[in-house]
């Protein structure tokens, strides 16, 4: 199964808006990640004509955490034709069930205690810690979210009107997935680092961030660019407004430059 077809099979929903630079911005809504156990995955599979059983889909995931291979690489290649769905709620729930099986193997492989260990402010932040945060945030109420972007807007104009700048020769859609991408990471830094650890980069310090890209190997949140990179190819499975596949490389530039400036900022 090839990547386009696997991002064809699903789609995702805005649901709340906050006004950035004259536009209506959604708040992104990730795809749920919920694994229903192996008698569910099996009915699944067979249903999309996947010739693995679901117990050889857990090998496949456990090889894949093992080497470095996100789920969103992963996941396609389970399939040798494309993968046949009844209709999207079908198609929803597959890849749901697999995207949980997949984070559950992840996490039991990486071993975290609970509570989280004790942050180490000179270290990225780990997966777990990301992902935890990441759902506090999700599920914030409509007023608490809205006033968290409004802060965001406010502290940090800059951030939201760089990513403008950078992706305005794009299509909405980008750009409403880079303000919103961007939005993101600030929260959960701010969450997990507290807000005087972070910077309030100027516009010229976020153009030399982007100007000076070095690719991942100069990424300062290893875990925030999987989350951004995985939002990102889900928001590109959008059946109603796709975002460009060709696009998501020039977004995650432009979200890297926004992570290393706001915390390495001088």
């Amino acid at each position: 199964m090839h990547e386009g077809a696997f991002q064809s099979a699903l789609f995702r929903s805005g649901t709340r808006s906050a006004i950035c630079l004259g536009m209506k911005v959604d708040r992104m809504k990730r795809l749920e990640r919920k694994f229903e156990g192996m008698e569910v995955l099996t009915e699944l599979l067979t249903q999309s004509e996947c010739e693995l059983t679901a117990e050889e889909v857990v090998e496949e995931f456990h090889c894949a955490v093992e080497e470095g291979t996100l789920a969103h690489e992963v996941i396609p290649l389970l399939w040798e034709q494309e993968p046949i769905f009844q209709n999207t709620n079908q198609a929803r729930r597959t890849f749901s069930n697999l995207f949980g099986l997949y984070a559950d193997i992840a996490q039991d492989s990486m071993a975290e205690l609970v509570p989280l260990p004790t942050l180490d402010p000179d270290a990225p932040i780990t997966p777990e810690r990301a992902d935890r945060t990441w759902r506090v945030l999700e599920g914030l109420s409509d007023s608490d979210w809205r006033r968290s972007r409004d802060r965001f807007d406010n502290r940090q104009a800059e951030i939201g009107t760089f990513v403008f700048e950078q992706l305005q020769h794009l299509e909405q859609v980008a750009i409403e997935a880079g303000l919103i991408l961007s939005f993101e990471a600030w929260w959960i830094l701010e969450a997990i680092r507290g807000e005087a650890n972070l910077q309030q980069p100027s516009r010229t310090q976020l153009n030399e961030a982007f100007a000076h890209d070095e690719g991942s190997a100069a990424e300062a949140e290893p875990a925030l660019a999987v989350q951004a990179s995985t939002a990102l190819w889900e928001r590109a499975a959008d059946d109603e407004s796709p975002l460009g596949e060709d696009d998501i490389p020039y977004i995650e530039a432009v979200l890297r430059a926004v992570r290393i400036a706001l915390t390495r900022a001088g």
